[in-house]
């Protein structure tokens, strides 16, 4: 039994140590007696990886004939990210998450494509074909000074995405009195 104690004793304080060895690590350094006393602190600031989309607009169609042509719906969008950088997961209101509009049992597909020139960069109708709930690859030329892009607006908007229809998508649908609607959901991930 005392052969036990011994070893217990042992044991906390070699753990003991190592605990008293890494605080000491971090720990501030006080300064000794003398003509003149020099310490130390360490500093630690933590800014916190975060991200905010805002200036999101609906994209509207207010009606479409034969002989329009291919459905291109924009809007800009203000992206912050506290690390310049982000994903973006896209999902849409379709069975599945799938990027479609509907009107009762009829439904439109549709494609996204995403624009991350950033402000005044060249926000057009080009980019990046985003895939309906898969993670983006990488986007740069978030705002990274302001959350909401100084108010956001065309000159510090900081992304577009970008709404295609095709024709024959359009000449396919069936006509119908009740619009064709659904909801674009844009997930962003600072990294």
């Amino acid at each position: 039994m005392f052969h036990t104690s011994r070893i217990f004793l042992i044991t906390v304080t070699f753990i003991g140590g190592i605990n008293l060895a890494q605080s000491a690590a971090r720990a501030a350094t006080q300064g000794t007696l003398g003509l003149t006393s020099t310490g130390s602190a360490n500093i630690s600031v933590t800014k916190t990886v975060e991200a905010q989309i805002t200036d999101i607009q609906d994209m509207t169609l207010p009606s479409w004939s034969i002989g329009d042509g291919d459905v291109t719906l924009y809007s800009n969008i203000c992206v912050y990210s506290s690390t310049g950088s982000y994903k973006v997961t896209a999902t849409g209101s379709g069975s599945g998450n799938d990027f479609t509009i509907a009107s009762d049992s009829s439904t439109i597909p549709y494609t996204v494509t995403w624009n991350s020139a950033g402000a005044g960069g060249g926000l057009d109708n080009s980019g990046t074909a985003l895939n309906a709930g898969a993670e983006s690859g990488d986007f740069q030329n978030a705002a990274t000074t302001t959350a909401d892009c100084n108010g956001g607006g065309a000159g510090n908007d900081t992304a577009r995405v970008i709404l295609n229809i095709t024709n024959a998508d359009m000449i396919a649908a069936m006509g119908s009195n009740t619009p064709y609607t659904g909801t674009l959901t844009m997930l962003i991930t600072p990294y």
